[in-house]
């Protein structure tokens, strides 16, 4: 009998022991993290993403990582309520700005990250005032200030990419280009009376409505303050968007559609296609994201590239639009909080990460990072973002101004470029936006 009981309670040990084993097992199978992205280009971000989720899988068995990646406005335009949902992803990109982040801040969606900062040292990432565009208080009414809410992958600027070959033609030596705004535009000047009617001097584009809020950023920086248009962004008490500098500059951007240096479909043509297209030798320039620089030098070739930002005005500060990549959170909902920020600091700090990111033509987040030697091409991307980063002027991106300003700024864009629109109607309409939310911030 005691022979048989002891059988019989060996068996069932075994039985409870597989039984464990096997339910950690069916838990670490159905561990998977969502994450939503809307770094979409390829080349680009996305095979960086893809790539090093897989490996995190397979340092981590038994955790799937679901990355969904959709565009600009669809992600931000359905994060607040998936997030509220509960079934919506658990870490995912937001946007700064009082649009997208101040909402999600507000409404609890999304945990600060203090915690993580600490244990993953993230606070050497940036340089201490760079923190401002992922700091809200706790309400999301200031910005710039409070806890630390999300963390960025790769550094952003907006720059002139040109097509060396044309500039040769032109009579343009790009070896030699300005170094000063008043002689960017006597090179515009000079490559439209140079090239082809059908040519543009610059390929644009401006289908989702934010190709021309970027494009205009080196003119603007050119003719204000870089600290004014940030101030501006923060809604800083006094602040004003229809000065005398920013409606010349304005009227700049305007003179330029006239003078015939767009192409005339550039509300047709999405801003990464329009990328393509330049690429594919359409426009002896390119206003836009160094995110696209990828697809630019598979297009022309990198011996064919020139980068460089749009040069600065009277200051001598270089400028554009541009700051940090869109702002990764995690999930106030999500039951793997530690786990999500274990993937953050892999894709954004590992040494593997950057690799993959400089390999892909973007440029990390981590002011620590050096660029991979040989690469001459990537060095001038690089030193694009470096330039104006270093000389403090980042403008940020201006639609984070108010959640309503995307869309004002877009379609004034689009009535200024089409001659329906005069530059001060264009301040005005764009500071009274700014001042009918900045009065609910103090409610």
């Amino acid at each position: 009998m005691k022979r048989r009981l002891l059988a019989v309670l060996v068996v069932l040990a075994c039985t409870l022991l597989a039984a464990t084993a096997g339910a950690y097992a069916g838990k670490e199978a159905t561990t998977t993290l969502t994450m939503w992205s809307y770094d979409n280009q390829d080349p680009g971000l996305e095979p960086v993403l893809k790539q090093l989720s897989k490996e995190f899988e397979k340092s981590h068995p038994g955790v799937k990582i679901n990355l969904v990646f959709k565009s600009f406005n669809d992600l931000v335009g359905t994060v607040p309520r998936a997030l509220a949902s509960g079934s919506g992803p658990d870490v995912t990109e937001g946007n700064q700005g009082y649009q997208t982040d101040a909402q999600l801040v507000k409404a609890k969606l999304i945990l600060p990250l203090t915690k993580y900062v600490k244990k993953y040292g993230w606070d050497k990432l940036y340089a201490p005032s760079t923190w401002g565009m992922f700091r809200w208080t706790p309400d999301g009414k200031q910005f710039g200030k409070g806890p630390v809410w999300g963390i960025a992958q790769t550094g952003q600027n907006i720059v002139a990419f040109m097509n060396r070959k044309k500039l040769v033609a032109a009579g343009v030596n790009p070896n030699k280009l300005p170094t000063t705004f008043a002689g960017f535009e006597r090179m515009l000047a000079q490559l439209r009376a140079k090239l082809p009617d059908d040519d543009p001097v610059i390929f644009a584009g401006n289908k989702e409505g934010y190709g021309f809020i970027h494009l205009f950023g080196g003119i603007w920086g050119a003719h204000v303050k870089a600290q004014s248009v940030r101030n501006w962004i923060y809604h800083v008490p006094g602040s004003r968007y229809d000065t005398p500098g920013t409606v010349k500059a304005l009227g700049r951007l305007q003179a330029w559609g006239k003078a015939g240096y767009f192409n005339d479909d550039f509300n047709a043509v999405g801003n990464d296609a329009s990328a393509g297209e330049f690429a594919k030798g359409k426009g002896a320039m390119w206003i836009g994201g160094d995110w696209d620089s990828t697809i630019i030098r598979e297009g022309l070739g990198a011996k064919n590239v020139v980068v460089m930002p749009v040069p600065p005005g009277p200051s001598g500060v270089w400028t554009s639009i541009g700051g940090l990549s869109g702002p990764w959170h995690i999930s106030a909902k999500t039951k793997y909080p530690d786990l999500g920020a274990e993937w953050l600091n892999y894709v954004i700090t590992s040494p593997r990460a950057k690799a993959l990111m400089y390999a892909n033509q973007q440029i990390p987040s981590d002011r620590r990072a050096k660029a991979p030697k040989g690469d001459p091409y990537l060095a001038q991307v690089t030193k694009a973002f470096q330039l104006v980063a270093n000389d403090d002027g980042l403008l940020l991106y201006t639609d984070w101004a108010s959640p309503s300003m995307y869309t004002t700024l877009q379609n004034q864009f689009q009535l200024l470029l089409a001659g329906r629109q005069t530059p001060a109607g264009m301040a005005k309409a764009v500071q009274d936006d700014w001042t009918k939310f900045d009065k609910t911030l103090g409610s």
